[in-house]
């Protein structure tokens, strides 16, 4: 009988090398596979610009060069004696990822770089050649995440449908950015850390020998800015200055900008900006594309900041049929932000677009941002963009 083939994306950090261990230890054929997503070129050019790492959310130092991180790979897989490969996504990381951040910052919308990524590059382009070029039966990747199938698809059934449930451990659960993933993809892919707390896998990596990568700092910000780069000062970099107005809600003008791609919504304006002073602090309320004007509000728990209904657009459902029309509405909760809890909500379906009413005013909700939706059994059910506010406190 055939060994199933596994082929696992190594980044270079403590969480895919753990997998790697554990998907060996339970007796596949194992792969490694490392992911380029910048030139050396480019890391040439732009000194503070760092490697995309595979699980940039949890693994590793955002100062890594890729050929720290390669190497650290490669020297997982050497200690496993199991094959290590690399493969260049440069071209489709920045068609597809990169150049819709910046493009949906430019007009002042936050996206989440992470989302893209997972859809477009690792169950996707990754997914295609590890089936194709290595053969591969299944890709894990170091998700904390799990599935009905089970962390190494023990349980997996032909006839039915896959089911997305968050990881074990609820501070590193990684579904949010799972959230856009198909049936077919899921149904190819394990999760060996599903099941485990990252106190347990920094132990195992310990009592494996893996003592370089799990010294290495763990990086929360974005995954392509180093890390002594300003966010602002990388944008610069990016997107040409375009002057406009800080202004409140009443219209009164209170400073000037260089461009609503240094703004978020929810976030302090610096005083640089401001001709005025609050002892609350301004905040942004607003982004107005169309005008160029920043709209801002006095304290951070201004009630503007707290949105109490927003549209969306048609999500991404994993399950292969309409959730809202199978779950009781009681059950259904919402995210928008990794870190924060699902809530419970209110969503009415209309032809094009969802509108969410969260249970509990939900602070910074900004177009751009996914909306994730969950059930109470912890159960990822996909996710939709925020292309609206249409109403805040």
């Amino acid at each position: 009988m055939k060994v199933p083939r596994v082929v696992i994306g190594m980044s270079g950090g403590v969480d895919s090398a753990v997998s790697a261990f554990l998907l060996k230890q339970k007796g596949f054929d194992v792969v490694g596979l490392h992911m380029v997503t910048h030139s050396r070129q480019r890391e040439s050019e732009k000194k503070n610009i760092s490697q995309i790492n595979w699980d940039s959310q949890e693994e590793g130092s955002s100062t890594c060069p890729r050929s720290k991180d390669e190497a650290d790979a490669r020297n997982v897989c050497n200690r496993l004696n199991i094959p290590f490969h690399t493969v260049n996504f440069v071209k489709e990381y920045w068609n597809h990822v990169f150049l819709k951040f910046l493009e949906n910052y430019k007009i002042g919308r936050t996206t989440v770089p992470d989302i893209d990524c997972n859809y477009s590059i690792k169950f996707d382009a990754f997914h295609k050649v590890a089936q194709e070029t290595f053969d591969a039966d299944f890709i894990a990747t170091g998700h904390y995440a799990t599935t009905s199938f089970g962390d190494f698809q023990q349980n997996r059934k032909h006839s039915e449908a896959i089911r997305l449930f968050s990881g074990r451990d609820p501070l590193k659960d990684q579904t949010f950015f799972l959230c856009t993933v198909t049936q077919e993809q899921l149904k190819r892919a394990m999760f060996p850390l599903g099941s485990l707390q990252k106190s347990e896998v920094k132990r195992i990596a310990e009592q494996q020998g893996f003592h370089r990568v799990v010294k290495k700092p763990e990086s929360m910000g974005i995954c392509f800015i180093g890390k002594k780069k300003r966010f602002s000062d990388f944008l610069d970099e990016y997107i040409e200055p375009k002057p406009g107005r800080i202004v409140l809600k009443d219209g009164k003008q209170i400073g000037k900008h260089h461009g609503i791609h240094q703004f978020t919504i929810g976030k302090r304006i610096h005083g640089k900006y401001l001709n005025e002073r609050s002892h609350f602090g301004f905040f942004v309320s607003e982004i107005r594309s169309d005008t160029g004007d920043v709209v801002a509000c006095n304290g951070s728990h201004h009630s503007d900041l707290y949105a109490t209904r927003f549209l969306i657009n048609r999500p991404n459902w994993i399950p292969s049929s309409d959730p809202l029309e199978e779950i009781s509405p009681s059950k259904i909760l919402c995210r928008i932000q990794r870190t924060h809890p699902p809530v419970p909500c209110k969503v009415e379906k209309s032809e094009h677009y969802l509108s969410v009413e969260p249970k509990i005013p939900l602070r910074a909700t900004s177009p751009g941002q996914m909306c994730v939706f969950y059930t109470t059994e912890n159960e990822c059910l996909g996710g939709g963009e925020i292309f609206k506010i249409e109403k805040t406190l």
